[in-house]
């Protein structure tokens, strides 16, 4: 029995979950308005730990998303993993954040382009294609850029982010173009956080850091 904790902490969402062999047991999590992981963070734990029924003992793993994100909330969601994986003596494992906000989706044609907002006008991103093949790295790029023009001008694209309605530029919606609204949620870490573990892809707890630009 695999059971794992997975911690969201990239963005204004406190995301923690319980999975066992990559089903979510249970989650708790809360989006909000200012960063508060470093007040809610450890209670979530706790409160995801007392609805499963187990012990901190009990888990076999901690997953920690590595970003991009927040600095200071990635940060906090990091010293947290670290410190519970050194105490337990139990591994620890990571995930990109565009790989847990695409991963329940699914297209039969065009680019899939997640978009994480970073500060004023600039964005992190990638670029998957329709079988959920990274085709660009993650980067940083303003939202005028061309980057997103030269994509939705000739081929369908499916925008994903956290973008609110009132931010997004035309193109993200033009023509064929589709946007979903969504945050990174530890419930989404589920599967990929299980298939990690079964093939030993841990990190040194030691000398891991999140993924900043």
């Amino acid at each position: 029995m695999s059971l794992i904790l997975n911690l969201e902490t990239s963005t204004k969402n406190c995301s923690v979950n319980i999975s066992k062999n990559g089903i979510c047991l249970t989650s708790v999590e809360e989006c909000s308005e200012e960063y508060f992981h470093s007040e809610k963070l450890h209670t979530f734990i706790q409160y995801a730990i007392n609805i499963a029924g187990i012990h901190m003992k009990d888990l076999k793993s901690i997953c920690i998303n590595k970003g991009p994100g927040s600095y200071t909330s990635l940060r906090i969601g990091t010293s947290t993993a670290k410190g519970l994986c050194s105490a337990l003596d139990i591994p620890l494992l990571s995930i990109d954040t565009f790989t847990i906000m695409i991963y329940k989706i699914n297209i039969k044609k065009g680019f899939i382009i997640p978009v994480v907002h970073a500060k004023s006008d600039f964005f992190y991103t990638s670029l998957f294609n329709e079988s959920k093949k990274r085709l660009n790295p993650i980067q940083i790029k303003k939202l005028s850029d061309d980057f997103f023009y030269s994509f939705s001008k000739n081929k369908k694209v499916h925008f994903i982010g956290n973008i609110p309605i009132k931010d997004r530029k035309p193109f993200f919606t033009v023509g064929k173009n589709k946007f979903l609204y969504k945050i990174p949620s530890s419930i989404d870490m589920s599967s990929i956080s299980y298939i990690k573990f079964c093939e030993k892809k841990f990190n040194d707890i030691e000398n891991y850091i999140p993924f900043y630009l």
